[in-house]
Parts: structure tokens; sequence; C-alpha cells
């Protein structure tokens, strides 16, 4: 591998080295970025990054669980407020938000730096949290539990963000499987956390709980990334150059598509005139976005160019596929033992405990084996996990009518030990080979695609359940359903079998549903090269990445 002195001095220094494909070999000329981490610094003491790492993990455990906790309670807040208007939204509202705006959260991020934009997420989260807990109505709810995600949107992301920009390549693996354990953690407690707040306290405190724990999140990251190194830009002309144009059509194009998505087999016919407009129009205003990120924009929200790459197209693909699996467990697996078992809110919830001791078990396992003996192993990790994940929704396709303690945990422990093994191996297999400026971006639309898989992949199960599981129920749904466990249980089995029947068959092809996207997702990750961490390319835009990680690379050409 050579190049020429002078490359150095040049605006792009992406041509100067080449992505090495296939002997490790070639991997050496990058041991230098091995001890030093994406800011250009040299690795950070322990204590530092344990603060860090804790301050993030609260971050990220806050803007998860907040995804499903009104999940368990949606029947006894229908009764609260008189009201089921707006009862299917609150998770719908929460994800619609958080899906729209992430890329904008980041871009912000690129151009001011990290620390400010992350600080101001939690504000917004804290902010509209108290909203939640206050709601006089359903609708102010379901508009605050949109405003709440609206945070949630920069909290995930940039959590993920700093977390790679503070670890050295050595033990980023681990610390992420860390964060992928609080992830799976925090997604399906939710519904416990809210069922055991409605059971014991108050549900209004399941948006006032989230005040205390970002605060301390926040006083912690404070201390820790105050004087984090940001991009060498001046705050006027970044925010006078911002891609506002952009930013408009993204969210206005999403926002119809996933609009459609929610309503459509629920509010209208999927035929209908509202529904086909939606995504007519949606998807004009997305094509629109992309002419205005590759011809116009000169701060793309959403650089076109990085989706050109193969393994940056692999790795997102991979993760849209495998985020349709997540939610499959959190929203129907409650159903069962609510409907057939007749348990409450929190008994029904505690059965996800299987699942996410699953993934909590994967996530650690995955991070701790991700790179031994100066190997990586993200192809195999995620081939494994996402055929796990494969295998146990297929077996789900099984699960008896009668009560199997064995099964039903086994089932859902298979599960969630292959989400687990693969998530965070994904956006790992993402971040390397890249330049530097691009990581940022790119470990953005990883979990971005993620989490819009998981929104598209919860009204697929919902829209099969509501059809198959309502065929003889006319004018029920799911919330209805659930206000009327109680007294189903109390009515003779000729006239409950039918309907208890009609839920198994529902649930069965719910599951069953996401076997194809997790064998999809396993068959793109066999193509994913295991490029180590520490190969990271020269920034092709030296604005956009701290003076010391681009002196590193000027150093390191100079010296070929």
């Amino acid at each position: 591998m050579t190049a020429s002195r002078d490359v150095s001095t040049s605006t792009d220094l992406s041509a100067a080295v080449a992505v090495p494909e296939k002997a490790p070999s070639s991997y050496s000329a990058y041991e230098q970025f091995k001890e030093h981490n994406l800011l250009g610094q040299p690795k950070w003491g322990l204590g530092k990054t344990l603060a860090t790492f804790s301050g993030l993990c609260l971050v990220m455990y806050e803007a998860c669980s907040a995804e499903a906790q009104f999940n368990q309670i949606l029947a006894p807040l229908k009764d609260h407020y008189g009201s089921s208007i707006f009862a299917q939204w609150m998770e719908a509202a929460y994800l619609l938000t958080c899906v729209l705006l992430q890329p904008v959260w980041v871009k912000m991020a690129e151009k001011f730096g990290r620390p400010w934009p992350l600080f101001a997420s939690i504000l917004v989260f804290m902010a509209f949290s108290v909203m939640v807990g206050a709601a006089p109505s359903m609708g102010v709810l379901c508009v605050g539990r949109a405003l709440q995600g609206a945070g949630a949107a920069g909290m995930m992301p940039l959590a993920l963000v700093v977390l790679t920009d503070v670890l050295t390549p050595g033990v980023r693996g681990m610390y992420m499987g860390g964060l992928g354990a609080v992830i799976v953690a925090g997604k399906w407690s939710g519904p416990m956390v809210g069922a055991a707040l409605y059971e014991y306290s108050n549900w209004r405190w399941v948006g006032y709980m989230h005040l205390p724990i970002c605060a301390v999140a926040m006083v912690v990251l404070y201390a820790t990334l105050h004087d984090m190194p940001t991009p060498p830009s001046k705050s006027l002309r970044s925010l006078r150059e911002f891609d506002f144009l952009g930013t408009l059509l993204w969210v206005g194009g999403g926002l119809m598509i996933l609009l459609a998505l929610s309503w459509g087999g629920n509010e209208h016919k999927w035929n209908s005139a509202v529904i086909i407009c939606l995504f007519v129009f949606g998807f004009v205003v997305v094509g629109l976005f992309g002419c205005v990120e590759a011809f116009y924009a000169k701060w793309p929200i959403i650089p076109l160019k990085v989706l050109f790459r193969k393994r940056t197209l692999l790795t997102l693909t991979s993760s849209f596929f495998l985020g349709f699996c997540i939610y499959g467990m959190i929203m129907f697996v409650p159903v069962y033992y609510m409907m057939l078992q007749a348990e409450g809110p929190l008994a029904s919830a505690k059965h996800i405990w299987w699942c996410m001791l699953g993934g909590v078990i994967g996530s650690l396992l995955g991070g701790f084996l991700v790179s031994v003996r100066h190997r990586v192993y993200y192809r195999e990790l995620s081939v494994v996990g996402t055929l796990l994940m494969a295998i146990g929704y297929g077996l789900l396709y099984t699960w008896p009518r009668e009560l199997d303690k064995a099964k039903n945990s086994g089932y859902q422990v298979l599960v969630g030990l292959g989400l687990g093994l693969c998530m965070q191996q994904i956006m790992l297999a993402g971040q390397a080979g890249i330049p530097a400026n691009e990581v940022s971006t790119v470990t953005t639309l990883i979990d971005y695609g993620r989490t819009l898989g998981g929104m598209v992949g919860l009204v697929m199960g919902e829209v099969i359940l509501k059809e198959k599981m309502f065929a003889t129920l006319d004018g029920q749904d799911v919330v209805g359903l659930e206000a009327m466990a109680p007294m189903l249980a109390k009515l003779p089995s000729v006239m409950t079998d039918p309907i208890y029947s009609g839920i198994m068959r529902a649930l069965h092809l719910v599951f069953v549903a996401y076997v194809p996207f997790a064998a999809a997702a396993c068959i793109l990750c066999v193509f994913i090269k295991n490029i180590p961490l520490h190969v990271i390319l020269p920034a092709s835009h030296n604005d956009e990445v701290p003076e010391a990680l681009r002196d590193l690379h000027r150093k390191k050409i100079e010296s070929v």
C-alpha cells in the first residue's frame, strides 16, 4: 500500500489509503489507531470511561424503556379517560417521531459537537415526560408521547455515537455489548415497569419516573464530556448552512409513509383513497428529498454517498430486517397470558422476562466474543444470532394453547439470545473500514434502520392480529378485547373456545410472520467481511472530525 506525501494536504484523504478486505496482514498499516479513539485521543482512563458508559447506559435505558411502557395498561387508561380513540397510538406516536428525527439530531451533533445536542435531546425528553404524566385527556397524552419520542430520537443514536467516539477499538466491542444489553433490558422491561407502576402506585409515574434518572445521567455526562473535542466549524455559519429544506422534506415524506402504515387496516382500509394518497405523496416527497441531498444540500442530513458503500448497505439492510423481529415478544406474548390465562397487566408482562434474560446474556456474550486473539467475528456472531431468532420464532408457531411453562420460556430465551448476539455486532461491522467522518452517520443509519424496521414489524403484527383474531368479533380491537378478558374467563367454555382458538391462531401467524425477516437478515450477514475496528480511513471532509484525528492520519500517510 503506497501513497505520495502531497496527499496529506488534500481535502479528500480517503483516496490515500485503500480499504484492505482480504489478507489480515494488510491491516498492519492501521495498528497505531488501536490505541486512539475517534477523537484522536489516547485511551481514556478506566474511571472516566466507566462514568461515561454509565451515563450513556442511563440515557439509553430511559429512551428504550419508554417505548412500550403503556402497552400493558391501555385498557385501564381507556376506563380512566372514558375513551379509546387514541389508545392504539400510545406506542406508535412515540416511535413515529423517534424514527423521523434521528438523522436530524445526529447531523446537529456532527456540526456543533456531540455533548450539547445530546443534553438538548435529554431535556426535550424530560419536559414532555412531565406532559405525559400530567395529561388531562387521552389526546394530550398521545401528543405528549409523540413529543417525548422527539427527545428520544436524539438520545438513542447520540448515546451510540458518543460511546463509539470515546472508546478505542480494542474495548469498543465489549462496551457495545454492554450497551446492547441495556437496550434489550430497556425495550423489554418497559411494559413490566408501566404495569408495576399502575398496580402498586399511580400510572402517571410512567412519565414522572424519567426525571430523576435523566437528571443523574446529565450530571454524570457533563462531568465527563464537557471538554469533548468538537469539529472546527463556526456556529453561526453551521446554522446558516444547515439542511433545513432536506429536513422538511424528510420529515414530511416520512410522516406520510409512516401514517399510512399506522392507519392502514385500522382507521382506514388499505385500498382507501387516504392510504393510497399518503403512500404516493410520501414516496414522491422522499424522492424530492433524495434529489435535494444529492444535488443541493451542502451538509445533507443523510449523505447518499454512504449508501453506495457495499458494507454500509449490507449492515443497514440487515439491521432493518432485524428490527422487524424486536417487538414481536414485547407486544404479543403478553396477549396470550392476558386473554387465555386471564392474568392482569403486571402478571402477563412478567413473562417477557425470559426473552429479556436471553437478550441480555446474548449481548454480553457477543461483546466478549466479538474480538478474540486479534481477530473479529462480526459475521459469525451475526449469522448465529439471526439464525437463532428465525428458529425461535418458528418454534413459537407451535406454542400450545394449554400453558406449558418450559416451552413458553424456552422459545422466548432462544429469540432473546439470538437478538442479543447479533444486534450490536451488525453495528460494529458497519463502523469498520469507512472514512472517519462517516462513522457517526453510518452508526445512526444502522440504528435508524433497526428502529424503522421495528415500527413496520409492529404494524405488521398488529394488522395480522386484527384481521385474524377479530374475524368473528366485529367492531372489537386489541384494547377492547383485553378489557373483556376477565369477563370471558367467567363464561362457559362452549362460548369462549372459538374466541380462544381464534386468538391462538392469530398469535401463531404473527410469530411465524417474523421468520422470513430474521432469515433474510441471516443471509445478508453471511456477506459481511470481518474488518477490524481500528481500520478507519481518513475523513473525506476534514471539517467534520477533530484536529487530533486528522493529525494521526496525516502522520500515517507521511510515514508510508
